[in-house]
């Protein structure tokens, strides 16, 4: 649900950046109206809570379990690396390449894991990145 200052966060492995870019990607049917994406479907998001204009993905082409390594390049990094370092401590417990962000939007949970790329994408947590 839409929850500005917050961000969800979820974490997977993924072949190459082009099929993680086809996995958020929204398209549009003859009358224009908005298809929702794979990650969207996965994980029972709909329009309403969601804005394309928010979301934020990272590819790494090699996985690993560094948070910082992770999130270097994301917007508010520093805040987003300290919440989850004090949940989830300086590394996590499987290595990940990709990580998918949606920004003002507090994830339900409604669904912990689905399929990209025949692998494990997990939903990792909300945090606060702005008050």
């Amino acid at each position: 649900m839409e929850n500005p200052g917050a961000v969800s966060l979820w974490f997977g492995n993924c072949s190459n950046e082009d099929l993680l870019s086809k996995y958020v990607e929204i398209k549009y049917d003859n009358e224009g109206d908005r298809i929702p994406s794979s990650f969207m479907n996965n994980f029972k998001i709909d329009f309403l809570e969601y804005n394309q204009d928010l979301l934020e993905c990272t590819y790494n082409e090699y996985p690993t379990s560094s948070l910082s390594e992770l999130l270097k390049n994301a917007s508010y990094s520093d805040a987003l690396i300290s919440e989850l370092k004090d949940f989830y401590g300086e590394s996590l417990e499987e290595k990940y390449n990709i990580v998918i962000r949606l920004y003002d939007f507090e994830y339900e949970e409604l669904v912990e894991e689905a399929k990209l790329d025949g692998r494990n994408l997990k939903y990792m947590g909300s945090v606060i990145y702005e008050d």
